[in-house]
């Protein structure tokens, strides 16, 4: 839409001389000379053709028309400066879309580090398994399990997943062989069972019924809560269970059978992926993966 609008460069010099009632403060808070503003101030009543003041021997003071300009030119850089500050602010944010049992169990003990190390800038998270949804939400970069490749993201790979079976160590016991699962209750962390029926692959053992005696879970951090309660064995990724295994929470039952479906990524779309903000929570969170 075309607007009609004044000289734009003249609207500041009338503003802050309207506000001061006098060319000289004007000048001087604009860092400009005191002809400067006067000619700003000529040119912008030469475009309206009406007086904006009136120039007494000793003072200004603003016409009728002057003070409804005020009014708006006030409105309108307030405005400005209120939607500067938001874009401003917004650099120095990162919302990030991230799988809750992740952000549980691998992220949030390690973010603090991130906010300590640099507090200006602000990591907001959303935690959710539906995946990041660029061009529908606000989101700067996401989190997320897979394979890819995702066309027009920038991926960069944290771990690989290792997945395999967990349980109290209480029922290490019961558990000699994997074939031994078939007297355990099965917890799944999903109703898919994609992660147990990849493992009993691995194992030799696609055909054993996981659907016996189970229990399934929404989310994978209920499922690991539930085995090291002894409710039975589930499946999950070991770098997301390396405090509960040092703690004695948690036991691996057959740690030479690891199943790989694939990878934690920080994806993002390629033209947010060189912002600063986002590059250096990228260089910090791929440092951290590194020492995990």
């Amino acid at each position: 839409m075309s607007r009609r609008l004044p000289p734009l460069n003249s609207l500041r010099p009338f503003e802050a001389a309207a506000r001061h009632l006098s060319f000289t403060l004007a000048a001087e808070e604009l860092h400009v000379t005191q002809g400067a503003v006067s000619r700003a101030v000529k040119g912008l009543e030469d475009h309206l053709g009406v007086a904006l003041f009136q120039r007494l021997p000793r003072a200004l003071a603003l016409t009728v028309e002057g003070k409804v300009l005020l009014t708006g030119v006030t409105d309108g850089l307030d405005r400005i400066a209120q939607a500067a500050a938001r874009v401003e602010a917004r650099a120095h944010d990162l919302q990030v879309k991230v799988p809750p049992t992740f952000t549980i169990r691998w992220l949030m003990r390690r973010l603090i580090r991130f906010q300590t190390s640099r507090p200006d800038i602000r990591v907001r998270l959303n935690t959710g398994w539906e995946w990041v949804d660029f061009d529908r939400d606000d989101f700067d970069a996401g989190i997320v399990f897979g394979v890819g490749p995702w066309p027009g993201l920038r991926a960069d790979p944290l771990f690989e997943e290792r997945l395999t079976p967990l349980c109290a160590p209480s029922m290490l016991d019961r558990l000699a062989t994997p074939a031994d699962l078939a007297r355990c209750t099965i917890l799944h962390p999903d109703s898919q069972q994609n992660e147990w029926r990849a493992w009993l692959e691995l194992a030799g053992l696609p055909d054993l019924d996981v659907d016996r005696d189970s229990q399934i879970f929404d989310t994978q951090d209920l499922a690991i809560q539930a085995a090291a309660d002894g409710h039975g064995v589930t499946v999950a990724d070991l770098s997301l269970v390396q405090d509960d295994i040092a703690a004695g929470r948690l036991a691996v039952p057959f740690p030479e059978l690891e199943a790989r479906l694939g990878s934690y990524q920080l994806v993002s779309p390629r033209h947010l992926a060189d912002r600063p903000a986002l590059t250096a929570f990228r260089d910090w969170l791929l440092e951290e993966a590194r020492r995990s």
